[in-house]
C-alpha cells in the first residue's frame, strides 16, 4: 500500500486555477477546492499596504514520494513564498499517532458561525500568527448529527491554525477556555501533524535542516 499526504494550498482566490493545472500536470487529478479568507486584521493590513482578498483552500492526496516535487514547483513556478501569496503544507494520512518527529502542527477549530472572532483572539493571546476561514455546513442527515458532541447540521466556521508543534498545546487551550463548549462558540478542536511546510518562513526554526 502507498504511502500517502494530504496537501493543503491556501492561495489567492484568482490563482487558484494555476495552482490546479500545476498540479494535474504533475498526475494529482482528484483535488477539492473551497472558498476561505484570513484573519489578519485590518491594521496589519493597513501596514502592509494590501487588501483582505478571498482564499480558496486546495486540498488533494498525494503520494508521499511526490511531496517534495511538488513542493519545489510550488516554489520555484508558482511562487509561493512570495508574501501573500499563500501557503502549502502536507499531512501524513493513515499512520499520524505516536509521531514526535514533527516541527509543525495544523489546528483545525469548528466553531458556531460569527464566532472566528472569539476564536483567533484566544489564539493569538497564546501566540498564533493567524489563521484561514471557511464557511462550513454539516451534511449528515438528520437535525441531531453530532460532531464529539457538536452539532453539524447547522452553519459553522472552520479556522485553520498552522503552528510550530511547541505552540500548539498552549493554543488550543487558550481557544477552549476562550471560546469552549461551555461557551457561545461551542468550539470543538482537534490538530493533525505536519511534515512539510512552505511559504510562512515567520514559523521556521533557524536551525531546521534544509
Amino acid at each position: 500500500m502507498k504511502d500517502y499526504r494530504l496537501l493543503m494550498c491556501i492561495v489567492k482566490r484568482d490563482q487558484y486555477e494555476s495552482y490546479l493545472t500545476m498540479l494535474q500536470r504533475i498526475g494529482i487529478e482528484a483535488q477539492f477546492a473551497s472558498l476561505c479568507h484570513g484573519t489578519a486584521s485590518k491594521s496589519v493590513l493597513d501596514y502592509l499596504g494590501i487588501e483582505k482578498t478571498e482564499k480558496v483552500l486546495l486540498q488533494a492526496f498525494v503520494p508521499s514520494s511526490t511531496t517534495k516535487k511538488i513542493f519545489k514547483r510550488l516554489v520555484d513556478v508558482m511562487g509561493i513564498e512570495v508574501p501573500g501569496n499563500g501557503i502549502a503544507m502536507s499531512i501524513p494520512v493513515g499512520s499520524v499517532g505516536g509521531q514526535s518527529s514533527f516541527n509543525y502542527s495544523l489546528i483545525v477549530a469548528i466553531t458556531a458561525k460569527g464566532n472566528t472572532d472569539t476564536v483567533m483572539d484566544a489564539a493569538r493571546s497564546a501566540g498564533a500568527r493567524g489563521g484561514t476561514v471557511i464557511n462550513a455546513r454539516g451534511t449528515a442527515p438528520g437535525a441531531k448529527a453530532k460532531f464529539f458532541g457538536l452539532s453539524i447540521s447547522n452553519e459553522k466556521e472552520i479556522v485553520y491554525i498552522l503552528t510550530l508543534k511547541s505552540d500548539k498545546d498552549k493554543i488550543m487551550h487558550a481557544i477552549m477556555e476562550k471560546a469552549g463548549m461551555h461557551t457561545d462558540a461551542q468550539t470543538v478542536l482537534f490538530s493533525l501533524p505536519v511534515d512539510s511546510m512552505v511559504g510562512l518562513r515567520s514559523l521556521a526554526p533557524e536551525n531546521e535542516d534544509e
